[in-house]
């Protein structure tokens, strides 16, 4: 009887909260077995031999529930892979998956599944309320962040704790970013944690007041906050099993003095300051982490980032732009100061094994070249570079090439130019006002290479897709020229976006062509092999 009770109770929750989409369906029987009965009678002649062939050799009673039967850790792990409105909404299919989803090793609440941010808090209050799994793998809230929240959010990280949460997420959203965000502040008891290997946090005040302590700490990942350098340093500290960093549109420091031990990844995305224009060029960011393996700088910046000392760095990922509001008449100043940027930061990664180049820099690589600048010799051995693949990007790619004699493997990820930041129009411009012809300074050969791609073995182009039809000659260019230069060549891969590979016959045709001229071209490597896998 109690059981019956406490089932009906979270059925009644399930509705209330979670309802179901057939519940604004027509209910009268009448026309219910009317739409039924014309399905069945529109597939009875196509269906019939195939169910009388089924029914004489493997017969399936209609009782019969197979998921049903399987055992709990396979069905939470089911619907751990819902939301969690639809998990909640299976308890409505039998007395075996009333309760079930109360024993979910993982909750995640987003609040753009309700109307109302009342709705959506009383949602989880009552959720969590009917919960009774001893231990959490992952708890994750998303929800725009209002002050009214806090005491709710409170409650939330506290139930999370109590049950030893082993990933905590607090995604929260506000259209206020600068100059004074709000903030939801932490908790002080979450600083002393021993369970949590995994924090991601999004417009969260991090100000411990004393020591911090999260000993399995082993990923951190912090958008959108406040974070001051001896903040920084007390997370370092108390952090010592920490792999991996993230900064994402962080702000209020300007040194990262990295000597964790443990720290292998740092990962800066985006960072933005409010400046008077006489501080300016007295602002950069600093960066010191002798330690670290992988160091990422995305997204935009508007002051300097200076990389001190990374004698360890074995792979960099420099896909960022600049971007400092400057008006035309101090374009040309820009470019140089971004030109200096550029050349001080690859020198500072010079000896990593894995080297990505995004598309902002390449253009900025491409200036230096035109205007013949010196480019810092790579030792990499493994060169990514991003690129829309327009002639202003020949000169980077040529040098990029020139200055990386170690490169064995080589990958050309070919996006569209709209997808890049603010800063590249007005590179292009300057390519522009810089212009040489660079199609037919590849063409006549007047690429030279003290040492030719001696090393290069693989070649892998990404992005292959229409809009190359419209610029394809530069993309034939350096395919051809990597052809013709890499001496000991195995293998070039050119593949198409995802979404082109089931595109229609004329673009098939089309790629045929091109797929023909290329196979037609010399080659400096007797082994060399060129494949389109989708073609």
């Amino acid at each position: 009887m109690e059981e019956e009770q406490i089932s009906g109770f979270i059925n009644s929750f399930s509705d209330r909260y979670y309802p179901n989409d057939n519940s604004s369906h027509d209910t009268n029987p009448n026309n219910y077995y009317y739409y039924y009965d014309e399905e069945e009678e529109e597939e009875e002649e196509s269906s019939y031999d195939h169910r009388t062939k089924r029914s004489k050799h493997a017969p399936i009673l209609e009782e019969e529930d197979r998921i049903s039967a399987l055992p709990d850790s396979i069905l939470f792990s089911i619907l751990c892979f819902l939301p969690i409105n639809d998990a909640i909404k299976t308890g409505v299919l039998s007395k075996r998956w009333a309760s079930l989803w109360t024993s979910l090793p993982s909750l995640s609440f987003d609040s753009n599944s309700f109307e109302y941010l009342k709705d959506f808090t009383r949602a989880v209050d009552d959720t969590l309320l009917l919960h009774r799994a001893p231990k959490l793998a992952k708890f994750d809230i998303r929800s725009e962040y209002d002050k009214d929240l806090d005491p709710r959010l409170d409650i939330w990280v506290r139930f999370a704790t109590n049950a030893k949460v082993d990933q905590l997420s607090l995604r929260l959203s506000s259209p206020y970013l600068y100059p004074d965000p709000i903030e939801y502040q932490l908790p002080q008891h979450l600083y002393a944690n021993e369970f949590v290997s995994e924090f991601n946090f999004s417009f969260c005040k991090i100000k411990p007041i004393g020591l911090l302590h999260w000993v399995s700490l082993k990923r951190l990942c912090i958008q959108k906050s406040a974070l001051r350098e001896d903040v920084m340093r007390k997370v370092l500290m108390g952090s010592p099993r920490l792999e991996s960093m993230e900064l994402h549109d962080c702000y209020d420091f300007h040194r990262l003095d990295i000597v964790s031990e443990s720290l292998r990844k740092l990962v800066i995305d985006s960072y933005l300051v409010c400046m008077l224009e006489s501080e300016e060029r007295k602002l950069e960011l600093e960066i010191v982490a002798p330690k670290i393996e992988c160091l990422e700088i995305l997204g935009c910046f508007n002051i300097k980032c200076r990389i001190k000392d990374v004698s360890a760095l074995v792979e960099a990922k420099l896909d960022f732009n600049m971007w400092n509001g400057y008006d035309s008449d101090e374009e040309e100043g820009a470019c140089e100061k971004y030109q200096d940027i550029v050349r001080d930061i690859l020198e500072s990664v010079h000896h990593v094994k894995k080297l990505t180049v995004g598309h902002w820099c390449l253009m900025v690589v491409s200036i230096m070249s035109m205007e013949h600048l010196p480019s810092p010799l790579s030792k990499c051995q493994r060169l990514t570079m991003k690129t829309d693949m327009e002639k202003e990007n020949l000169p980077g790619i040529a040098r990029l090439l020139q200055s990386s004699p170690f490169v064995e493997t080589l990958n050309i990820n070919i996006t569209s130019s709209y997808s890049y930041y603010i800063g590249s129009e007005f590179l292009k411009r300057h390519c522009r006002c810089s212009y040489r012809d660079e199609v037919k300074h590849w063409k006549s050969g007047g690429i030279y290479f003290k040492s030719l791609l001696v090393c290069l073995k693989t070649v892998k182009i990404f992005g292959f897709g229409e809009r190359l039809f419209h610029g394809k000659e530069e993309f034939i260019l350096v395919v051809q020229f990597l052809l013709k230069n890499a001496k000991v060549l195995e293998k070039m891969v050119i593949t198409t976006p995802r979404d082109m590979q089931n595109e229609r016959r004329i673009l098939l045709l089309k790629f045929l062509k091109v797929a023909q001229k290329l196979l037609s071209f010399p080659r400096s490597s007797p082994h060399a092999m060129i494949m389109f896998p989708y073609l």
